[in-house]
């Protein structure tokens, strides 16, 4: 009697052993799913902003484009315009001798007229596509020309002059402040270059720095007092024209 009661209390040992192993991976399992789950997040969302993130790097790049190459081909609408053409009409006179970026952007304003927009708007749509402030100067131009009468042809040619002389003040402000822009990245460099150095030279110096906690936090500190810097040089080098 004595072993069969042992014999039953060792078998329901055994089950519930078996039960809370079973539920113990199961909790890993629902863990690991949980953690799966938001790993799967995390990338999704980076994956879909970086897209966008591409994207509005590569409008801004060809939004400058335009702009350099928006100078000439406002002479030749202003030359266009000078012979008694209307701005449609020397627009579609002229599209085959823009720029292509230019021509691209000028063949979308044509084409706003056509869906029925005024030159106008059609202007103020361009103007939206680039988010320059030079576009939306030429949009305004083009809006009081028409709308309200003028010379438009030499608000063109002003214009054209307008920009040429900014996009060359722009390039040597840029050549000046290159040095300033080095220094800063040289100067956030040396520091994880020299430790470099130092830990193959001398690494019994050097292992504490990234073997304790202590050195960790001077690392943090490090880090984030050279990226003050960093941010602090670049902000001072950049200059708004």
């Amino acid at each position: 009697m004595i072993g069969i009661l042992v014999s039953v209390l060792l078998f329901a040992g055994l089950v519930g052993y078996l039960v809370r192993l079973r539920l113990a991976a199961a909790e890993l399992r629902r863990q690991r799913l949980a953690a799966d789950d938001i790993l799967a997040k995390v990338s999704d969302t980076a994956v879909g902003d970086a897209p966008d993130f591409l994207a509005e790097i590569s409008r801004r790049k060809r939004a400058q484009q335009v702009r350099a190459e928006m100078p000439d081909a406002l002479d030749m609408v202003a030359n266009s315009l000078s012979a008694g053409l209307t701005l449609p009409q020397a627009l579609l006179r002229n599209i085959d001798h823009f720029s292509p970026l230019v021509q691209a952007e000028f063949a979308r304003v044509i084409y706003d007229t056509r869906l029925g927009y005024s030159i106008a708007d059609a202007f103020e749509n361009f103007s939206g596509r680039l988010q320059l402030k030079d576009a939306k100067l030429v949009a305004i131009a083009s809006r009081i020309g028409v709308e309200h009468g003028g010379n438009l042809a030499e608000s063109y040619r002003l214009l054209s002059a307008l920009l040429r002389d900014n996009l060359s003040f722009e390039a040597e402000l840029h050549a000046m402040t290159t040095e300033g822009r080095m220094q800063a990245i040289v100067m956030s460099c040396l520091p994880f270059a020299l430790m470099l150095i130092l830990l193959v030279v001398s690494p019994d110096l050097m292992l504490p720095m990234v073997t304790t906690i202590t050195g960790w936090m001077v690392l943090a500190g490090l880090c984030l007092m050279l990226l003050t810097a960093y941010m602090w040089i670049s902000k001072i080098v950049k200059i708004e024209v």
